[in-house]
């Protein structure tokens, strides 16, 4: 016997009612395979640098004999910002994306072959010595923290220009200084690169007068000529470096450079030697 009209009538609308509330289920357990999985959270720090080197040289000022030290090369990268020693600013670089300052530093714009960036570093100073006879009645240097503002243009490859000047920030008579460089790139293969750079350096009166000079004051008190320098090119640097990715994470560098005191600080009563080389060699670790 057929069923009634009425009762084929409630099991379709049954049918339809459970088709529809499937249909979305279906849907998306189709489209599911497809969709992008979300994007993982940024990270924070983005990269470290930890590592050696050991240093040989000594300081142009006073009497100070040549030392050989184990220095610690580290540096940190968080988001646009990176806070690293000298040592580690130019070890982020080879085999990978080439990121490079030293102290707390920001790149503020970065063109195709140039860019400006900005730096704070701490200069450390120098503490009073009245037992070397040419730093005899010399005040101590107090550290400071300078800011730095450095451009970078490269007009050729393998080739690079810098410019950069600083600041005291303190007030503790650090003046002003600034430096321009040219430096040589050769890349010896894909992780490993020697670079050849020369540089100039100045510096205001204060500055000078604060690391080179001998105030009539300080020089009546131990019966020495006074010096008052006024501002003038400070030194001239030749440095050669090999640094040589061993795998993506280890790098091994080392490098010679020699560095000469001109114009006023070269005149200086306080400068025990005009000219110094200095050798290093380290490794490290990056990740």
């Amino acid at each position: 016997m057929p069923a009634p009209p009425r009762l084929v009538c409630g099991v379709r609308w049954r049918l339809c009612a459970l088709a529809a509330a499937a249909l979305p289920a279906a849907v998306a357990a189709q489209a599911a395979p497809d969709a992008a999985p979300p994007e993982p959270p940024p990270r924070t720090v983005q990269g470290y640098v930890i590592g050696a080197a050991l240093v040989d040289g000594r300081d142009p000022v006073g009497q100070s004999a040549r030392t050989s030290t184990l220095q610690p090369v580290w540096g940190l990268w968080v988001g646009r910002f990176r806070l690293s020693s000298g040592g580690a600013a130019t070890l982020w670089g080879v085999g990978r994306e080439a990121l490079v300052d030293a102290g707390l530093s920001t790149t503020l714009v970065r063109r195709s072959n140039a860019s400006l960036s900005a730096a704070l570093r701490w200069d450390e100073g120098r503490e009073a010595d009245e037992d070397d006879p040419l730093l005899r009645g010399a005040p101590p240097v107090r550290g400071t923290l300078r800011g730095w503002l450095s451009l970078g243009y490269a007009p050729a490859p393998r080739w690079s220009l810098s410019l950069g000047g600083s600041q005291d920030l303190l007030g503790r008579a650090g003046g002003a200084q600034v430096s321009a460089g040219l430096s040589y790139r050769y890349p010896v293969s894909a992780r490993t690169h020697w670079d050849l750079g020369g540089s100039i350096r100045a510096g205001n009166t204060t500055y000078l007068r604060t690391v080179y000079g001998l105030s009539p004051a300080a020089a009546a008190r131990v019966g020495r000529r006074p010096y008052e320098p006024s501002a003038s090119a400070e030194a001239v640097q030749l440095d050669w470096r090999l640094v040589s990715a061993l795998d993506r994470d280890w790098v091994v560098h080392g490098g010679v450079g020699v560095s000469r005191l001109v114009g006023a600080a070269g005149r200086s009563p306080l400068v025990g030697a005009r000219q110094v080389w200095s050798a290093q060699i380290g490794l490290a670790y990056r990740h």
